[in-house]
């Protein structure tokens, strides 16, 4: 009994641990703009490392920043999934409203800055309207990111996708999402397809709007996504 005590003990200290690398923040960035979000710090001990922007749903967008949890790497984060990289993980306030990508990727550069993070290794992850913010950043700044998971976008610059073209990009979406069409995204595929052979595509034929769950739990995600680099 004493045995299976002291591993029940060391497996909640352990689990303690991986939650605690979760940790809060609030950040005024531009214009007195406050950002809160989410960093989480990997466990593991090495000189550089990568680091992911996760940008959630709209469904999640509120000034609670605990609901940030809700999906995506944020989540598996919380459920004890411990990973090699930094995760930024900010929140949006505006319930109706767009990603201040501007504001997110201003805070991106101050993470850089900050902390051990590799400048070739920076990644955009998002899903629905968080896809829509992150194809901005990185329409907006090409050749800073190393790579994007696009996940059921809600919009994809279509006239400036070809600023992205040396960005290695995996679609993901649902067949029968009636929220976002898969139309868009298989468009997009295929223009950038043309333009970096790196682009990738998976259509879920089963699923909705909630393409994200199983895309977020498949660990080739974050093989592939860590194999780019600048």
């Amino acid at each position: 009994m004493k045995i299976k005590s002291v591993l029940i003990l060391l497996s909640i200290l352990s689990s303690s641990l991986l939650f605690a690398q979760l940790t809060e923040h609030k950040s005024n960035i531009v214009n007195n703009t406050e950002i809160q979000y989410f960093l989480y710090t990997p466990i593991q001990k090495q000189e550089l490392y990568p680091l992911v922007v996760f940008l959630h749903g709209g469904a999640q967008s509120d000034t609670d920043l605990n609901i940030a949890k809700a999906h995506g790497i944020p989540k598996r984060i919380a459920e004890g999934k411990d990973f090699p990289f930094y995760v930024f993980a900010p929140l949006n306030p505006n319930k109706n409203g767009l990603w201040d990508d501007r504001a997110i990727h201003k805070k991106v550069t101050k993470l850089v800055d900050s902390l051990p993070i590799d400048k070739k290794r920076i990644y955009l992850a998002g899903l629905s309207r968080g896809g829509d913010g992150i194809w901005r950043m990185a329409v907006n700044n090409p050749n800073t990111y190393a790579a994007m998971i696009s996940v059921c976008a809600a919009d994809i610059p279509m006239v400036y996708i070809k600023w992205a073209k040396n960005l290695p990009v995996w679609f993901f979406h649902g067949e029968k999402d009636a929220v976002v069409s898969v139309e868009q995204t298989k468009e997009a595929y295929k223009t950038l397809k043309k333009l970096n052979p790196k682009t990738k595509l998976t259509i879920y034929p089963d699923a909705a709007h909630d393409s994200w769950t199983e895309t977020y739990n498949n660990e080739a995600v974050y093989s592939w996504l860590l194999e780019q680099h600048l």
